[in-house]
């Protein structure tokens, strides 16, 4: 039952975020009353805090997934986890997030810790592409996360996302692309680093 209870606020939070969203349609979705819904969330906060924890977790057991698939290259790994995720916050609709950063700012602050050690987390993969010489030798993989990072803290907020009308996942996708275009080593720059020694 709890578990029915947090897939369905899950649903109606990520579309129309909590604070538009009240405990009757909740109770409703979930095929219960309220009086149910009580016994198991004795209030509404508790129930976004539960919810979006559950969401954090889906999250993460997707990246880990691809994390483990040591068969595919590094930076195919980087690119996909990259992708998983943003296909995942793409569920996030606008609204969520403004109540986040609004009412919920411990929240907002837990997603954007948990989305930072999700990231920092990737500079293994880096470092095996740099091995693998995919990526240029002199590059200093931890401060080209941190780049990313803060490309993606600056870039990927509700402000910024609504000003410009623009999705996270369009957002994330962009970033990613504009990262790996420069740190990738190409076929014509190997050739002519074999020509220079």
């Amino acid at each position: 039952m709890n578990h029915k209870i947090i897939e369905s606020s899950l649903a109606l939070f990520l579309a129309r975020g909590f604070h538009k969203v009240n405990t009757d349609e909740i109770a409703q979705a979930a095929g219960i009353s309220k009086r149910t819904l009580y016994r198991y969330f004795p209030s509404k906060d508790e129930l976004v805090t539960a919810t979006l924890e559950h969401f954090k977790m889906q999250v993460r057991t997707k990246f880990i997934l691809v994390l483990s698939q040591k068969e595919l290259p590094p930076l195919h790994r980087f690119r996909q986890i990259l992708t998983q995720v943003a296909q995942e916050l793409s569920k996030v609709s606008p609204s969520l997030m403004v109540d986040l950063q609004r009412e919920r700012e411990d929240i907002f602050a837990q997603m954007v810790e948990f989305r930072t050690a999700n990231i920092r987390s990737l500079i293994g993969l880096l470092k095996e592409a740099q091995e693998r010489k995919e990526i240029n030798s002199d590059l200093d993989v931890p401060f080209a996360i941190d780049m990313l990072l803060a490309s993606i803290n600056t870039l990927l907020i509700p402000e910024y996302l609504i000003s410009h009308n623009y999705s996270f996942d369009f957002g994330l996708e962009k970033i990613t692309q504009i990262f790996l275009d420069g740190i990738i080593i190409r076929e014509n720059e190997h050739s002519s680093k074999r020509r220079k020694k």
